[in-house]
């Protein structure tokens, strides 16, 4: 086995930390390997798996992002995490999402303020037909009017059920 091969396999069998761009670590991802038991064991239920759906979930606080992430992925759909705007922007350009579960309460970046009313906008120039579901702390009339303007499917307060989002998902037909 040449020396390229030998690397090549290893670096398949090793996880590498993803960093943001100064070079912090980001939040662990899910290892490759537990994603496609996930898959499997969805695909022994019976799960359509090549009918699902590409989730973007963007949340500052981890254990509400992954928490939703997990959740998800549990019931067969592809699920993104970004942890603050920057990333979530790069995710969006990168990739294609039918949904967005985004916090409105998001910290500023490198010294830049992009709130979630930022991000649907930015969702929907990249993907106009997206479906957005915002998370907020407070769901007043000002966030609820708001939501109305910029046609966001759903408004949910947080902490966030999960069982009241897998419900939102099916009368959604997502």
């Amino acid at each position: 086995m040449s020396n390229a091969r030998r690397l090549a396999s290893f670096m398949n069998t090793i996880q590498l930390a993803r960093r943001d761009s100064i070079g912090r670590p980001n939040a662990p991802a899910i290892s490759r390997s537990r994603t496609a038991a996930t898959r499997q064991r969805l695909q022994r239920r019976g799960s359509a798996i090549a009918a699902q759906k590409s989730i973007l979930v963007v949340d500052d606080h981890r254990h509400s992002r992954e928490g939703l992430r997990e959740s998800l992925l549990g019931e067969g759909y592809q699920v993104e995490a970004a942890a603050d705007g920057w990333q979530a922007i790069k995710k969006v350009k990168e990739g294609r999402f039918e949904v967005a579960i985004i916090d409105l309460d998001l910290p500023p970046v490198h010294g830049v303020d992009i709130s979630g009313w930022d991000l649907v906008r930015i969702c929907r120039a990249f993907h106009p037909a997206i479906t957005v579901i915002v998370v907020s702390a407070e769901a007043g009339q000002a966030v609820m009017a708001r939501a109305e303007e910029l046609k966001v499917a759903k408004v949910l307060e947080k902490p966030i059920d999960p069982t009241q989002l897998k419900a939102i998902f099916r009368t959604l037909n997502l």
